[in-house]
């Protein structure tokens, strides 16, 4: 009787699958953030709008000093950082925020997110590279737009108010300028994660930085304005120097309140993408 040996392959033929990890998905998000027209033509307007609201605002300003009463002069010198500054946050960080809602509802649309979801088996940690990436593009581009606001803002204020960039006042609210972009653009993706619809996240959005704000300030008394400005656009007091009177909260409790309303929703959307199907 013949016996038939059958030899083992020295090495099997099966390879370990390999699990991206949390650098290679902040990579491919990062791939897939750059690759977007989408991408650059929302940061175009946020430039254009801060750039542009900055020297409107301070223009206005300077040009008719003389006209104004003496309690208006007198906030004009002492929070001169904040007329440079919040004017282009307020309007700028609305193109930060459509493009946070459309660069993970407008995967679910398309049907993208399924892809994702296969090359990442944990959701979490996609969720949380996407976020990543996003938040430092917009938090360097946005830094370098709060010098140049402050410093073309500066120079045409400078006939009726100064400030210098060592001060550590006006340093930190220029700081805290790409601070609030990128957190609020982490609430925009975090809606966007929530509601998986672009339409429907881009107006949740909006009504958070104007129309509830609005609403809620027709409320009479203080407590109108507290709730008004507990909304994450009233976290552009962070920009200003503090001294402002008519400022309802504290530059460090609007940075509190912006940062609780980055880890509710962002929370949530963590939950929201864990627990539902793609």
């Amino acid at each position: 009787m013949t016996t038939v040996t059958i030899a083992r392959p020295e090495h099997s033929a099966v390879r370990p699958t390999h699990r991206p990890g949390f650098t290679d998905l902040t990579r491919s998000e990062w791939t897939k953030l750059k690759t977007l027209r989408s991408t650059w033509w929302s940061l175009a307007v946020t430039i254009v709008a801060g750039l542009g609201f900055t020297i409107a605002a301070t223009a206005v300003y300077t040009a008719h000093f003389s006209t104004l009463d003496p309690e208006t002069q007198a906030e004009f010198r002492q929070d001169t950082i904040g007329l440079i500054l919040q004017p282009a946050a307020q309007f700028a960080v609305l193109a930060v925020a459509v493009l946070g809602v459309l660069l993970i509802a407008g995967e679910y649309s398309t049907g993208m997110i399924r892809a994702t979801m296969l090359a990442a088996p944990l959701r979490t940690s996609a969720l949380l590279a996407k976020g990543a990436a996003f938040a430092a593009l917009v938090f360097a581009v946005t830094e370098v737009l709060a010098f140049v606001c402050f410093f073309i803002g500066s120079s045409i204020t400078s006939a009726h108010a100064s400030t210098s960039i060592t001060d550590p006042t006006t340093l930190r609210a220029v700081l805290a300028f790409g601070l609030y972009m990128s957190l609020t653009g982490l609430i925009a993706l975090s809606v966007g994660a929530l509601v998986r619809h672009p339409a429907a996240g881009i107006s949740i959005v909006l009504a958070m930085q104007f129309v509830l704000p609005g609403v809620l300030s027709l409320i009479p008394g203080s407590l109108g304005e507290h709730l008004s400005s507990s909304f994450p656009s009233g976290a552009t007091v962070i920009m200003g120097s503090g001294h402002n009177a008519s400022d309802v909260y504290s530059p460090l409790q609007g940075l509190l309140i912006l940062l609780g309303w980055t880890a509710v929703l962002g929370g949530a959307a963590l939950l929201s993408i864990k627990k539902r199907d793609v």
